[in-house]
């Protein structure tokens, strides 16, 4: 396993070998497909909820995290590193799952792939958009997207699906659309979805629905990454103090506001009502 890791922390490329699957320690694919494709993204989602709420904001500063790579500072904000270990392990379990060992069939591994897509999308439901990126970015690693003959075996209305979601985390124009996402429905109660896949917007709107109906609220849980990046790139480009020595307030202003979002964030993860599930947990 070879990963590549960003200024935020999180890693960018990920790459994964049959043989080395091995050494994760997650349930195989045969148990993975017993769970209910829901029951999966509402476990993520109530494990990365109670790791965002603990997050210190202000050890998301980029004076702070910055310095985590120093030998002193290995145990530096215990509550970030956490988030990216759950992050982590959820791209490995994803690889661990898809690529499971060389007996699994074509057929097998295209199954799971539709069932990791099901799940990033019953994600997207729930506005967990960490779980959600940790998914899609796992699907499309190296070791995983260049299996073109398993690709090929996954329902084309899956296809599009993953394709839609892949586009919510897109580089263009600094992540511009995962952003404006987290502005539009960072504290609303429910998630704005549109498809362009008739039969997906149905499914959607059905989960909505029961949502609405049974007067469930949905938190989110945010990519933590881009407020890390936010904030390490702020803390590059301004000085801590401008000409006389005086404190550059728009360089607090600046962070302010990111640190803001989170609070905003965390408070409302709190709209969620999940309980864990044992089975799950060990698996």
């Amino acid at each position: 396993k070879q990963e590549v890791e960003t200024d935020n922390g999180f890693p960018s490329t990920i790459f994964f070998s049959l043989e080395e699957e091995e050494e994760l320690e997650v349930g195989g694919p045969a148990e993975f497909t017993s769970f209910p494709e829901d029951l999966v993204a509402e476990q993520l989602t109530y494990m990365d909820a109670q790791l965002f709420k603990k997050v210190v904001p202000h050890h998301c500063l980029g004076c702070i995290w910055s310095r985590r790579d120093k030998k002193e500072n290995k145990h530096l904000a215990p509550t970030i590193r956490a988030t990216i270990s759950q992050f982590n392990t959820l791209t490995k379990c994803v690889a661990s799952t898809v690529l499971g060992g060389k007996e699994l069939k074509t057929q097998q591994r295209a199954k799971v792939i539709e069932k990791w897509i099901n799940i990033a999308h019953e994600c997207r439901i729930l506005k967990n958009f960490s779980s959600l990126r940790a998914i899609i970015s796992a699907l499309q690693s190296n070791s995983i997207y260049r299996l073109k003959k398993t690709w090929a075996a996954v329902p084309k209305d899956r296809m599009l699906m993953f394709e839609e979601l892949s586009d919510i985390f897109s580089d263009h124009n600094n992540h511009l659309t995962s952003r404006e996402l987290l502005m539009k429905e960072g504290t609303s109660k429910f998630a704005n979805l549109d498809s362009s896949v008739k039969e997906n917007q149905k499914r959607t709107q059905r989960r909505l629905q029961l949502q609405k109906d049974m007067g469930v609220m949905q938190g989110t849980v945010p990519y933590l990454g881009t407020f890390l990046t936010d904030l390490t790139m702020l803390d590059t480009a301004l000085q801590d103090y401008i000409e006389g020595g005086l404190i550059n307030f728009e360089k607090r202003r600046r962070e302010f506001e990111v640190i803001a979002q989170i609070k905003l964030l965390q408070s409302a993860c709190n709209s969620y009502c999940m309980t864990p599930d044992p089975k799950f947990i060990q698996w």
